[in-house]
């Protein structure tokens, strides 16, 4: 099949949806659903449509409508979206069926990112703050990731890294 004629019928009709999308699409359809009411129905219609694309594109429209629902709600329902949204992440990040070792690698990844987000967000006085804080986290474990990346895979030596 062609890139460019995957629509959702044509996923749909394919079976090409794996089950931790079909999951992922469920849990967040109820999370935001339940709390939001008609316009958790349409998020969760609007996810499932971006299921049909490949790659992270499902999570990311999670992502965003889950902020752009809850951005004034409490904690207690954002948290809940994004873990209704978590299977969604884990059928973009790996193969069906996903590894055991790397699903639980992922989720404590996962789990770890939104305890602290939640701590920045409960602890700094604006948003913004908290947001800023986030992505500095983010850029320096990214950073570190990057530089042991290099040393394991043989691309420099232990000695050139220090530096």
């Amino acid at each position: 099949m062609n890139q460019s004629e995957r629509t959702i019928r044509t996923v749909l009709d394919a079976n090409e949806l794996t089950p931790m999308d079909a999951a992922g699409v469920l849990c967040f359809t109820l999370a935001v659903g339940l709390t939001d009411g008609l316009w958790g129905v349409a998020a969760g219609v609007l996810v499932l449509v971006a299921a049909a694309s490949e790659g992270p594109l499902a999570f990311v429209v999670a992502q965003l409508t889950a902020v752009s629902l809850f951005g004034d709600a409490g904690l207690v329902a954002l948290g809940a979206t994004q873990l209704a949204a978590f299977p969604l992440l884990a059928s973009a990040a790996y193969e069906r069926p996903p590894d055991r070792a790397r699903l639980a690698r992922l989720a404590a990844g996962y789990v770890v990112a939104l305890g602290v987000t939640w701590a920045l967000w409960t602890t700094l006085r604006w948003a913004w703050q908290a947001a800023l804080v986030a992505a500095v986290l983010a850029a320096a474990v990214a950073y570190g990731l990057h530089r042991y990346e290099r040393v394991a895979l043989g691309l420099v030596d232990a000695t050139e890294a220090e530096r």
